[in-house]
């Protein structure tokens, strides 16, 4: 077992799961945290079977559920009639196999588990330089720390990633999404719309579900746009222009859609396809590693496997340098392959071409039950022994 302490920078999804991982084998872990406090925009989140199966390993999971959404279905719709194209059932064999909730709820939780297990944070502490060959890295006011492990959990905007691996920015995808966070009362007069429904239209779809907090529904909306030109990734937006991004779409969707106080339009950014996520004694986890178009519902639960697969490694192989080599080896191909399924997923469902839209509806059955059998099935548990085993 590994009993070098392992600095994480990065107190979100992965950063916290990971602290989780390592403190529950008995290896101590500090988290640098650039902001004045662990926190989270106020967004859902899904989290399918690839992750719940390893928080609830974590014991994690029985807490969060308390405050997540257990939904039972997953109902496809068109654009402008809301009419059902394909429905598939889900938690049919544990009910909180797959869980929609808040992301400051999640946070919350992998928080205080965290800090139940003896972790803490350093908050208002930028990492502004690492220096590999000396197990040591400096923080914005000067203070030198020691770090033989260094985990990157710093998100798509990861200025380790840039600096000590690739150089690469984060690139505009074309898409852009709407958010927001309304009451349950203003659902499309559907059946079945308290469940996650998803309607697909030309250049765009839109995804809503209840969180898990009483009464609160969030939805996402995609659009695809050109250009973004704004400093910030996040900007508050109008409901004209929303109005205006999905003119023709159904009337009662608009309705919920335009009913929050608040509107927020991001602009989706990536990073081009990583040839490494390991340097020397850094690596790379969750949006820091392979961040993702959120069409398939992956980036949570990426930063979870990523953690997770790191937290048994470490633990359970003797050198150092074996562990994150193995964690290099499992989890740049995954990561990859999904970057790449969740690319494909807009192609999917922002069909135009009338023909093309009549096909993908006869077979979308069919598609997605395999589809999110590909994805969901997967366990990074299995994974890890199996690669212990070789």
């Amino acid at each position: 077992m590994n009993f070098k302490e392992v600095s994480i920078v990065g107190s979100g999804i992965s950063g916290l799961t990971a602290g989780c991982a390592l403190l529950s084998k008995g290896i101590k872990t500090n988290i640098y945290e650039r902001s004045d406090n662990v926190s989270e925009f106020g967004a859902g989140i899904t989290l399918s079977a690839n992750a719940t199966c390893l928080l609830d390993r974590l014991d994690i999971l029985s807490q969060l559920t308390k405050v997540s959404y257990l939904p039972k279905k997953i109902i496809v719709r068109q654009f402008s009639t809301g009419e059902e194209i394909a429905r598939m059932s889900i938690n049919s064999n544990k009910a909180n196999e797959f869980i929609t909730t808040d992301r400051r709820d999640l946070i919350k939780v992998l928080l205080d588990r965290y800090q139940s297990l003896g972790g803490e944070v350093q908050n208002s502490s930028e990492v502004s330089e690492i220096y590999p060959e000396d197990n040591q890295l400096i923080l914005s006011d000067n203070r030198k720390q020691k770090a033989e492990v260094i985990l990157a959990c710093d998100g798509i905007r990861s200025n380790i990633r840039g600096r000590y691996f690739d150089n690469s920015k984060p690139i505009f995808t074309n898409f852009l999404a709407w958010r927001g966070l309304t009451d349950i009362s203003n659902l499309p007069d559907f059946e079945d719309s308290h469940e996650i429904n998803l309607y697909y239209g030309p250049g765009g779809h839109v995804v809503h579900y209840p969180t898990g907090k009483e009464g609160t529904v969030n939805f996402v909306g995609i659009r695809e746009s050109k250009k973004w030109t704004k400093e910030s990734w996040r900007q508050e937006g109008s409901k004209a222009d929303l109005l205006k991004d999905f003119k023709g779409w159904n009337s009662d969707l608009l309705k919920l859609m335009t009913s929050p106080q608040n509107l927020y339009k991001w602009g989706i950014f990536e990073r081009p396809k990583i040839k490494s996520i390991k340097n020397k004694n850094i690596i790379l986890l969750g949006d820091a590693a392979h961040p993702m178009v959120p069409f398939i519902g992956q980036g949570g639960c990426m930063a979870i496997e990523d953690s997770y697969t790191f937290g048994e490694l470490y633990s359970k192989l003797e050198s150092q340098e074996e562990a994150l080599n193995k964690y290099q080896k499992i989890r740049l191909k995954r990561g990859n392959w999904i970057q790449r399924r969740s690319n494909m997923q807009a192609k999917f469902n922002h069909l135009s071409s009338p023909f093309l839209v009549k096909v993908r509806n006869l077979l979308v059955d069919k598609m997605s039950i395999n589809g999110v059998k590909a994805v969901h099935s997967y366990d990074a548990h299995k994974e890890v022994l199996k690669v212990l085993k070789s």
